[in-house]
């Protein structure tokens, strides 16, 4: 197997609207550390993939379209070989509109290119490498947001690469590439921030990269329930809690990262294969009809109104605000709406014990560890937001408790069927390729 890595600066520029927070009503104001894309490009006996991350809030399916085109294009990698995912960082901006309006067009053309001239520069410095996989734990960083005894994965992995030094050669070194992944929203920072940051994965990033002298990634898991601890749906109206700051990502970052290094002392040998595929499918979307969710709007704004009259408490007037928040995401979703499903995908890079299946949303932690337990793989790392963006894919139980990430919105618009249906995909896309990964 020989491998190589690259990244690329795609900082954007001022004033430009930061991803996640609908209570922002600002641009970025400034930079508090850059955003990248980073590359890693495998390549087995001619057989070939990569994987592209970005520290990016949102990636949706024609910009992803974009990107492994053009990586098609500089690289001779098929599309159907490169996987793209965001860390989903609420401190940078999406690559469509959600909450905000469009990013400037030249900046994403910039942000598509400088991810395939990365993937191109890390295809020049291929290189034999040695592959192995460390898994720890870090249970205190992520918490689940929707109730204290609800599930997190806690489990940390890190997959290491070495390349050997030229032959013949004991210097200079080959180099090393960590690619850390850990399940759990980067929205240390609240709507309030107007900086633009990758959150606490950029400090874990960079601390790995210091420790080891070498190149680092982030990857993130299956976490559309977890967070570091915060009510989404307070965060939705712009109401702020304490510890939402780039001190407190700092730290929990130096924690996952202390994490992962001790996970890098468990490393365990990946001999095999590489062997990558993907499956499509479609999964149907919630349709309520527009009268109706225009009579919710006007009932919720009603309600608020005659609660302020009669001078309700502030925790009231707060309860009254989310569904009234609710009432006009699901407007502004029928509004939006164009059909009753949508396309979709899964997709596995795997060599040995290892494999990578990206998940296109927000999948909440349980679905993360049961695709594990389903998998054939004993070293499985759900990589979420990517290929795509179906927004929340809640489990079906999830709708009926309710809750933030169930109410519909531009951001949660899958039938309850749908988790279900793409985790299906995934563990038969993770059975077909075992054999092939283990030869």
């Amino acid at each position: 197997m020989r491998a190589g890595w690259a990244a690329a600066a795609i900082t954007p520029p001022l004033g430009v609207r930061l991803a996640g927070f609908g209570a922002r009503t600002e641009g970025a104001r400034g930079v508090h550390d850059d955003l990248y894309a980073r590359a890693l490009v495998f390549d087995d006996a001619g057989r070939r993939a990569a994987l592209v991350l970005y520290d990016l809030c949102e990636l949706d399916a024609p910009f992803v379209a974009r990107v492994r085109e053009r990586v098609e294009t500089q690289t001779g990698i098929p599309t159907t070989c490169v996987m793209v995912a965001a860390t989903h960082s609420h401190g940078a901006p999406a690559t469509f509109p959600l909450l905000s309006e469009a990013p400037d067009p030249r900046w994403l053309e910039a942000v598509v290119a400088r991810a395939a001239g990365a993937a191109a520069e890390a295809g020049e410095r291929l290189a034999p490498v040695t592959i192995a996989v460390g898994a720890g734990r870090e249970a205190t960083v992520g918490r689940n947001r929707r109730r204290e005894d609800g599930p997190t994965d806690p489990a940390v992995t890190v997959v290491r690469f070495e390349q050997a030094a030229p032959a013949g050669d004991a210097s200079p070194p080959g180099g090393t590439a960590s690619l850390v992944h850990y399940g759990c929203h980067p929205t240390v920072l609240g709507p309030d921030n107007l900086l633009v940051t990758r959150d606490y994965p950029g400090f874990t990033v960079d601390a790995v990269a210091r420790a080891t002298d070498g190149w680092a990634a982030f990857a993130n898991g299956a976490c559309g329930d977890v967070n570091v601890g915060h009510s989404a749906g307070r965060t939705a109206l712009g109401i702020l809690t304490a510890g939402r700051t780039f001190d407190r990502a700092e730290a929990l970052g130096l924690r996952l990262a202390v994490a992962a290094l001790h996970a890098s002392a468990t490393l365990h040998p990946v001999n095999g294969r590489l062997a990558s595929g993907r499956r499509t499918l479609t999964v149907p979307l919630r349709t309520p009809s527009e009268p109706d969710a225009r009579a919710a709007v006007r009932a919720e704004r009603e309600r608020l109104e005659s609660l302020a009259a009669a001078g309700a408490s502030n925790e009231q007037l707060a309860d009254a605000r989310l569904e009234l928040f609710y009432a006009e995401a699901a407007l502004l979703w029928v509004e939006r709406r164009a059909g009753t499903s949508e396309p979709t995908e899964v997709q596995a890079i795997a060599a040995g014990d290892l494999a990578l299946i990206a998940l296109p949303g927000e999948f909440f932690a349980e679905s993360g560890l049961r695709l594990r337990e389903r998998s054939p793989f004993p070293f499985t790392l759900p990589v979420c937001y990517a290929n795509g963006c179906l927004g929340y894919v809640p489990p079906a139980r999830a709708f009926e408790e309710g809750g933030y990430e169930t109410k519909l919105s531009p951001w949660s618009r899958v039938a309850a069927s749908a988790e279900a249906a793409i985790l299906d995909a995934a563990a038969g896309l993770l059975s077909e390729l075992r054999d092939a990964a283990a030869r």
